[in-house]
């Protein structure tokens, strides 16, 4: 019973979240053909740029992680408000133990594979301060919905039938990858009174109070959208004001000179320049990497900036093209690496943000930002060692 109240809220929670991605994708269709009536009109190039392909973009991120929060806090809410919550983590409670972490943390965890925001979101419902942060630093790890765009794309192309192991592969290093998390980010932390088991009261069954719940759900809305807003969008503008140029070639961008200054150090985890710039666009959001990597190799159009790919229906992908330039380009230990790097970075801006809101420390969710980057490219290096070795 435990196990099918939770997949349905992970359910309502999702379709709220995709009623959310329908509206966001209209509105930025809508707000393309605008921009290029704006053209058309003589409006200068850079200013429609910075509407269509970074305020615009930025504002349905927020808008999309405001839905899943919506979505979360009102399943998690329901569920508290009659008394089940309790009853999901003790049955969970052993599982999740092996990890370090609080039979609660599954809930999240669920939800992360759908979107990480929901995973940081439904961390609120942990009572103790430790664990939250254990398990928001946890749940960024698990892979969500807009990762697999890029890995199976990587990995069927590269690899072929043998793709099977390279998806294999990546869950376990996961789940290695969440039992360290949990172990490092647990030494920083402070032990509290009443950690050593799970100790808690069963509360009796009854009828669900719906102001109480809307009440929290709104709360919430309110909070998430507030703190994350301007975390948002100044990344938003800061991607494109590095990435923008009048021709559309992404040579004569300021962040190709910063990808050509650390491919050597790139090189040293199997990532050439246009897989470093990828790496690095892809914290801002999974499901801009794809439109990113399409533009980054000359088989995307219809974006002059990196911030437009942030929503990938905005770019015109050349799917042959695409591939033929990355077979071309990128040999297959390094495709390996970038697989790795991408997987286990930062999952996007929209969860950072939620991290800050929820942890109440920036210095503590940068030091998480810091950590993931790190790991990742660790991780790649070790995948393009071995790649090197039996490929």
């Amino acid at each position: 019973m435990a196990v099918i109240l939770v997949l349905l809220g992970f359910i309502v929670s999702i379709i709220v979240a995709l009623i959310a991605k329908v509206i966001s994708e209209a509105v930025t269709t809508l707000a393309a053909q605008a921009g290029a009536a704006l053209l058309t009109a003589g409006t200068a190039p850079f200013l429609v740029s910075l509407i269509v392909e970074a305020l615009v973009p930025g504002l349905m991120m927020v808008l999309y992680m405001v839905a899943f929060v919506s979505g979360v806090s009102f399943v998690f809410g329901f569920m508290e408000d009659v008394g089940y919550m309790a009853r999901v983590a003790y049955v969970f409670d052993n599982l999740m133990s092996k990890l370090g972490l609080h039979g609660k943390s599954v809930m999240p965890f669920l939800m992360s594979f759908g979107c990480t925001i929901g995973g940081v979101s439904g961390a609120r419902v942990i009572d103790s301060s430790r664990q939250r942060l254990i398990t928001i630093a946890t749940s960024w790890a698990v892979p969500c919905a807009g990762t697999w765009g890029v890995v199976g794309l990587m990995s069927s192309l590269f690899f072929g039938v043998n793709a099977v192991w390279v998806i294999i592969s990546l869950f376990v290093v996961a789940i290695l990858h969440m039992k360290f998390t949990s172990w490092f980010f647990e030494r920083g932390l402070p032990q509290q009174e009443g950690e050593a088991g799970l100790i808690m009261e069963l509360p009796p069954y009854h009828k669900p109070n719906w102001k109480t719940i809307f009440t929290y759900v709104w709360s919430r809305i309110k909070g998430i959208a507030s703190k994350s807003f301007s975390v948002i969008m100044l990344v938003a503008i800061a991607i494109w004001l590095l990435s923008y140029t009048s021709t559309g070639n992404i040579e004569n961008s300021v962040i190709y000179a910063v990808g050509k200054f650390l491919e050597p150090v790139g090189s040293i985890f199997g990532l050439s320049w246009q897989l470093v710039i990828a790496f690095i666009v892809a914290a801002m959001g999974k499901e801009a990497a794809l439109g990113a990597i399409a533009v980054l190799f000359g088989a995307g159009t219809g974006v002059s900036s990196l911030a437009g790919t942030m929503v990938t229906s905005s770019v015109a992908i050349n799917q042959t093209g695409l591939e033929a330039a990355l077979l071309s380009a990128v040999q297959a230990p390094q495709a390996l690496a970038f697989i790795f790097a991408f997987f286990f970075n930062v999952p996007c801006m929209a969860a950072v943000a939620a991290s800050a809101n929820e942890s109440g420390s920036y210095k503590w969710t940068l030091k998480v930002v810091a950590y993931y980057f790190i790991t990742a490219l660790v991780l790649a290096g070790v995948a393009y060692r071995i790649a090197l070795l039996v490929i």
